[in-house]
């Protein structure tokens, strides 16, 4: 969650308007703009929690015989829906401050909140599906 939450919410702001975000499409922008964002002091009432209490759900999650019988692509359509459910939810607080701004840049966060909550969960839910059963 420290590594690919950041980077794909800033991949994610840096292609969807390159001029507002870094001026242009590059892996160097999107890596300072992660590394920007892991220190935003506005986002660590949401995402702190969210990485304390990620791997606290999941344990629970994956001790469920259905979490590791379930059909992959299904497994795949529930993280992804839940987990971009869950990142909006982490970057609200970010959200809701850019909407004095202008929507649009409410919209962007929203976009990069989705896209990296998403993948994140999709990402976590394959690590506790194939872990070892005794982790």
């Amino acid at each position: 969650m420290l590594t690919i939450a950041p980077i794909v919410a800033a991949a994610t702001l840096v292609c969807w308007h390159p001029d507002r975000w870094g001026g242009s499409v590059s892996p160097f922008n999107i890596i300072v703009m992660a590394f920007f964002g892991l220190f935003t002091v506005a986002l660590w009432p949401t995402y702190i929690p969210a990485i304390i209490f990620a791997p606290l759900l999941m344990r629970r999650v994956a001790a469920h015989q259905a979490f590791r019988t379930f059909p992959l692509p299904l497994l795949f359509g529930l993280s992804l829906s839940i987990g971009a459910m869950a990142g909006v939810c982490v970057l609200a607080f970010v959200i809701f401050l850019s909407l004095t701004d202008s929507a649009e840049l409410a919209l962007n966060w929203a976009a990069a909140g989705a896209v990296s909550g998403a993948l994140t969960l999709s990402v976590i839910c394959l690590i506790y599906r194939y872990a070892p059963q005794g982790d």
